[in-house]
Parts: structure tokens; sequence; C-alpha cells
């Protein structure tokens, strides 16, 4: 990512516009498919994907799932909790007891760890 933003003020720099274009677009799709968080449910699991980790919570672990400032922690039963940092829920949420979509993606989460467990 840093180095599409590099190469592509260099070349800008050097009167190359259109190359420069293409190194920022290498630049936004490393930054969205390298560092942007994401939370996703597969049959397997809970896929938490934060900058620079990956890590696949399976159903069988999913204890719960708490909105925060910092992420969506999901409990597990057998380990430390983990934070994806995809979904999030401001303090001030919290203080004044708005219901945000941190509040549903947890909720989601645990309809799906309880109806995996009752099927297994």
């Amino acid at each position: 990512m840093l180095g599409g933003i590099a190469v592509g003020a260099y070349l800008a720099g050097h009167h190359h516009p259109d190359l420069a274009t293409l190194a920022a677009l290498f630049a936004v799709g490393g930054w969205r498919f390298g560092l942007h968080p994401s939370l996703a449910t597969t049959a397997d699991g809970v896929v938490i994907r934060n900058p620079f980790r990956r890590i696949v919570v399976p159903w069988r672990q999913v204890e719960g799932a708490l909105p925060g400032s910092r992420g969506l922690i999901v409990l597990r039963t057998d380990r430390r909790p983990v934070k994806a940092w995809a979904v999030q829920k401001a303090n001030w949420s919290h203080f004044l007891g708005k219901r945000r979509r941190a509040d549903d993606v947890a909720e989601y989460l645990i309809r799906c760890a309880k109806r995996h467990r009752a099927t297994s």
C-alpha cells in the first residue's frame, strides 16, 4: 500500500499522471483487501480480519459477543476474547442507551452460534 503511494507520488512528479493513477488504485486496493477490517460468518465460524491478523473462531467456541468502542468483542469458551475492529459502538451510545448496528451484529452472532451448537 505504501509502495503504491510512493510510486504514485514519484510518477505524478515526473509527469506521468496515467501511471500515477494506476499506482493510486493499487494503493487503495491494498488498503481495502489487505488492511481494511472485516467480520464475516461462514459455515465453520466467525472470520475476523483485522489489519495484519486474521482469526477464525469456530462456532462451538463462540460464547457471546459484546459491542464496544474499539470493536465487537467475540467471547470464546476456551481462550481470551477476540476483538473485531470492523464493528464499533461509540461510548456515548452506551451512555445514552442507543441501539446501533454493533448491537445488531452482536445479537446476530449469538443467534448463529446457538443455532450451530443446536445442530451439531
